[in-house]
């Protein structure tokens, strides 16, 4: 569903928005601005960088009339919207009856290969267009082509019927809630879609509003469909309801409730774990994959929010048509998959509701929740580590609580007493200038480890709940800061009462202790967790073993780090190693791979990369990322980021001189627990080379200094490194020509 953005569409941002048609009469002011009839600020056309079109009203005598105003940024009335630029809607909302939901339907639509899907009006051949009248002033009226009060006005068109192929009534009903739409469809302005809910024979409003775009966005960024002018759910749903189906074998729905949801669930779709596919026409679904537990429903619907007052009918009015969507082996006529079948909603809730045979739908959805609250009684702390000088192995303090009180005597604890269903280590990591553990004996630049329910030298502390360990000795000649961390998973109970067998992801945890430094120096943050969180829920990884604290990541994702140890010689990409470094793998996998390597033009909501990344795991398996399908704005860097630090400034100016920052090893040598001759990515080129993994793009990396591994430039030890500096920064750096936040269009 996220719509890509490359640097040459995003560029039009900054150009000129071409909103204002015709020089009004009146004085200009000294911004350009004129005043325009009865004193209206009528805006220049280089002011439009963002619209709003407000509906003031509409009717429906014959042919539905829309009023409605255009402003720009700072509210000033914009004129010079043209026939072209603009496409309208009427719809429906039909009372559900038997259990079934309230359903929109299209007053205007279209036979389309055989089936019949909701369509607009637009200046566009085989399409209905009426007549826009604007008013000089910002204001507009559009008389719509269609007649929805006349059957001859607006005949059914074939087949007539929803994909299952019962009738479609089309007619007009003026006592029910009706929604006109218009979408600013010239994707050389900003784009905007506006919607007006009214019910022309007067009287209330009644309401469908189940999920609010903003919800979509925390994910998405900008939902943006059908050539990314289409962004607003409440105008998605005049065309995508029950009216609405592709025509195939068998027939697919495009109603939102089914499609959006069956989209989401992508490969764990039952039919797809079969062996089929998910498809709207040619576009194939089946590798999405939701970023977290596909029962959370309330990542998407929220009852408590004023915008969406039914957004819990997910609960409260089940129906066959939604949980048959991410359901979608069960047959509801023959009960194939659901015991007894059912023949309508009307009986739904008789089985799930409370006191009925299954209990509430809620129920059956509610374990994301459980798992994080059950994970929300248990906190870690590191309290303090002493001494941490060179050569010194420090006593670290730190302790667990449960329920808001010290655990005493944590071992006994059924929650980590549970054997091979619970973790914990304390594991210290080195310096914090930039991680790589240089010296810990660990093979692949990986920290040292104390496991906490095995270690001999666990000893109470002075108060409830505290504990002190014995640490690793920190090697002579160790310099910068220490990070000691503590991560792993008490077992539960969520599932099964009294099994003890759930991994429950409770947040990781850290602190920083100088060795050297005259202050602790902390390693630069570069990620917002709750930014993560925005599509993971909570970011939990390895077994449930790391969560939700990207400063523990980075200490084993670091710069010495690659996959080596988990593959048995040349793996599935042909490599014998992947880097793992935080830096290059995270946006690796995230950019995923283009469905045609040839082209940089990307499907919808598909890779950028010409290869996808594969990272190895424990026992060997084989993590593929290719199908990584980003939801959101791949190139809009500040999804992920903290303001600024994706940017060639500071410390990446010059990164392996004074910045101190670590290339990536992409070949360990034979002393695996040594990184000095490893060879590695310089790195600014191993961040922007794990999107920009072309041969041209690298190309053009190693004439600006970098270490890459391609052509003639190969890649060098970290010492060496420190001696070839990268140019990037002249070029791509802060306000410079080819500045990264200006071409990844960052706003």
């Amino acid at each position: 569903m996220g719509h890509r953005r490359f640097a040459a569409q995003w560029l039009k941002l900054f150009a000129v928005a071409g909103l204002v048609g015709a020089a009004l009469a009146g004085c200009s002011g000294d911004d350009g601005t004129q005043a325009g009839p009865s004193g209206v600020v009528i805006a220049p056309v280089q002011t439009a960088t963002a619209l709003t079109i407000t509906i003031t009203g509409a009717a429906v005598s014959s042919p539905p009339v829309v009023n409605f105003r255009v402003t720009n940024q700072n509210g000033e009335s914009v004129t010079g919207l043209t026939d072209a630029d603009l496409r309208f809607n009427i719809a429906k909302l039909v009372p559900g009856t038997f259990g079934n939901p309230y359903n929109w339907q299209n007053y205007i639509n279209r036979s389309s290969g055989g089936a019949v899907q909701g369509s607009q009006e637009r200046l566009r051949t085989g399409y209905p267009w009426g007549t826009l009248v604007p008013h000089g002033d910002g204001s507009y009226t559009y008389t719509f082509a269609t007649d929805i009060t006349s059957a001859s006005g607006n005949p059914c068109p074939a087949p007539c019927a929803d994909a299952a192929g019962n009738a479609l009534d089309i007619g007009y009903q003026p006592g029910l809630t009706h929604r006109v739409s218009i979408q600013q469809a010239n994707s050389a302005y900003p784009r905007y879609n506006a919607t007006y809910d009214f019910v022309p024979a007067g009287g209330a409003v009644f309401g469908r509003e189940i999920v609010k775009t903003g919800k979509c966005n925390e994910c998405h960024n900008e939902l943006a469909v059908h050539g990314g002018t289409r962004v607003e759910t409440r105008l998605c749903v005049t065309c995508h309801n029950p009216g609405s189906w592709v025509a195939g074998t068998p027939n697919t729905p495009v109603d939102f409730k089914v499609m959006v949801h069956k989209i989401h669930r992508g490969e764990e779709l039952p039919s797809v774990v079969a062996g089929g596919t998910y498809k709207i026409g040619t576009a194939d679904f089946s590798t999405v994959v939701f970023p977290q537990d596909i029962r959370n429903c309330t990542k998407c619907h929220d009852g408590a929010d004023p915008a969406t007052p039914q957004g819990d009918n997910w609960k409260i009015r089940p129906s066959r048509e939604a949980c048959g969507s991410c359901h979608d082996n069960v047959n509801f006529a023959t009960g194939a998959g659901h015991a007894g079948g059912i023949k309508d909603n009307s009986t739904c809730l008789a089985c799930h509701s409370s006191g009925g045979e299954v209990g509430p739908v809620a129920d059956s959805h509610s374990f994301p929740g459980r798992f994080k609250a059950a994970a929300d009684r248990f906190k870690f702390t590191i309290l303090d580590a002493t001494p941490t000088g060179p050569g010194d192995t420090p006593t670290i303090t730190f302790k667990i609580e449960k329920d808001g009180a010290g655990l005493a005597n944590f071992r006994s604890d059924p929650a980590f007493s549970a054997g091979a269903n619970s973790t914990l280590n304390i594991r210290l990591a080195w310096s914090t200038r930039d991680i790589g553990n240089a010296g810990s004996g660990q093979d692949y630049g990986q920290p040292a480890t104390i496991n906490l329910l095995t270690a001999a030298s666990v000893a109470p502390g002075a108060t409830a709940g505290t504990y002190t360990v014995t640490g690793n000795t920190i090697p002579i000649g160790t310099t910068g800061s220490l990070r000691v961390f503590m991560d792993g998973h008490p077992a539960g109970d969520v599932t099964t009462a009294g099994t003890f067998t759930d991994r429950l992801p409770t947040k990781s945890v850290y602190k920083d202790f100088k060795i050297n430094d005259a202050t602790v120096v902390a390693r630069r943050s570069v990620v917002d967790i709750t930014k993560c969180d925005s599509c993971h829920a909570r970011l939990s990884l390895h077994g449930a073993n790391r969560n939700d604290e990207p400063g523990v990541c980075v200490a084993c994702h670091n710069p010495n780090a690659t996959d080596k140890a988990r593959r048995t010689g040349v793996g599935v990409d042909g490599k014998t190693e992947e880097s793992i470094d935080f830096k290059r793998m995270i946006h690796a996998i995230h950019a995923g791979k283009r469905d045609d390597p040839s082209t940089t033009t990307v499907v919808e909501g598909h890779g950028f990369r010409e290869k996808g990344i594969v990272v190895y795991g424990f026992g060997g398996s084989v993590n593929d990322f290719s199908h990584v399908r980003f939801p959101g704005i791949l190139n809009d860097c500040s999804a992920c980021h903290l303001s600024g630090t994706y940017e060639l400034a500071g410390r990446w100016v010059e990164p392996s001189q004074g910045g101190g920052i670590l290339g990536s090893t992409v070949n360990t040598s034979a002393l695996t627990s040594d990184a000095s001759d490893d060879l590695k990515i310089s790195p600014t080129a191993a961040v922007c080379s794990s999107c920009h993994d072309g041969a041209s793009a690298q190309d053009h990396m190693v004439t600006q200094g970098n270490a890459i591994g391609i052509g003639s430039s190969l890649p060098d030890t970290q010492a060496n490194l420190s001696l070839n500096y990268e140019t990037c920064s002249i070029c791509h750096g802060p306000g410079r020509v080819a500045d990264v936040k200006v071409v990844h269009g960052v706003k």
